[in-house]
């Protein structure tokens, strides 16, 4: 996947779709996806691809997904590689359009790692599934994605319990339906707001995992805000400092506003995709077992 890159550093279809899937089958670590944007541009890929590639690594890697689908349900991790689709096409397109460029020397990779997974490379899927230096490669691999993630994980556990127990308050403010149920008011609010809210907490993807559950099942966020929480991993403080240190302030800041408003228009196409088929995920497992129970309470009499 990195030589597929490297042979098509251009802007075009198949730079794009190449880059994503660089993305895919790589790393959901914060450092390790930034760092390797970077190698990236050393070796003369296009800055807006190096962007798509960041946002694939943040938001469809493989891995991630299934924790997303497995954990909270498919419909989520479905709309967020819709979401994430519709980010790397408007941000590729805008920094196309506006010209960006590198203001200065790519700051140095201070991991030192020239590939996306800092393993042997292997001549064939057979080569990595019938040896045992291939098994001892994705154990090397599991276990470096946990050490890069298992810190961010930790506080997101911590502050999805603070979320939950704050959610059994009366003061807890829900924007899951403020401006009423699937509306457009409704769905801004929940977009605008849960992008925010990720630049606030800071976490990587796999990191804002167990907030996304605390504040999908205490009302605090609706779809929408869910989607465009997960797709505002990109725009992390630290980010931002390297994305101002490497196309300057003003087109530093031009791409953090892209990236911002394209979570929001990611988290609501995503949404109104779905609504497009009659489906909308809107139901926390606590609003839905009170209405089972209702219905099946009422049906006795009760």
């Amino acid at each position: 996947a990195w030589d597929s890159v490297l042979a098509n550093p251009g802007l075009n279809l198949k730079g794009v779709s190449r880059t994503v899937v660089l993305g895919v089958v790589g790393s959901v670590g914060r450092k390790t996806s930034i760092n390797t944007m970077l190698d990236l541009l050393k070796q003369g890929v296009s800055p807006p691809l190096g962007v798509a590639f960041l946002i694939a690594s943040r938001n469809m890697t493989i891995h991630f997904w299934a924790i997303f689908a497995l954990s909270l349900g498919a419909e989520f991790a479905t709309g967020q590689v819709l979401g994430a689709l519709v980010m790397i096409g408007i941000v590729t397109l805008s920094l196309h359009w506006i010209k960006i460029k590198t203001v200065e020397a790519v700051p140095r990779n201070k991991s030192g790692r020239k590939r996306v997974m800092d393993l042997p490379e292997f001549g064939s899927w057979q080569a990595v599934l019938f040896s045992l230096n291939g098994w001892l490669a994705i154990l090397k691999f599991i276990g470096q994605e946990i050490w890069r993630f298992a810190p961010s994980l930790g506080l997101g556990i911590v502050l999805g319990g603070i979320i939950l127990a704050a959610g059994l308050r009366n003061w807890w403010v829900t924007v899951a339906d403020l401006f009423g149920y699937a509306t457009l008011p409704s769905d801004l609010t929940n977009a605008l707001f849960g992008a925010g809210l990720a630049m606030l907490t800071s976490l990587s993807p796999v990191g804002n995992l167990p907030l996304i559950h605390a504040l999908f099942k205490t009302d605090g966020l609706g779809y929408p805000g869910i989607i465009s929480f997960c797709l505002a991993s990109a725009i992390h403080p630290r980010d931002i400092r390297t994305y101002i240190q490497l196309f300057g302030r003003r087109q530093g800041l031009i791409l953090v506003g892209l990236l911002y408003g394209t979570a929001v228009l990611g988290g609501l196409g995503s949404t109104w995709i779905y609504a497009m088929f009659g489906f909308r995920p809107s139901l926390p497992p606590v609003r839905l077992i009170g209405k089972l129970l209702g219905g099946l309470l009422s049906s006795f009499g009760f």
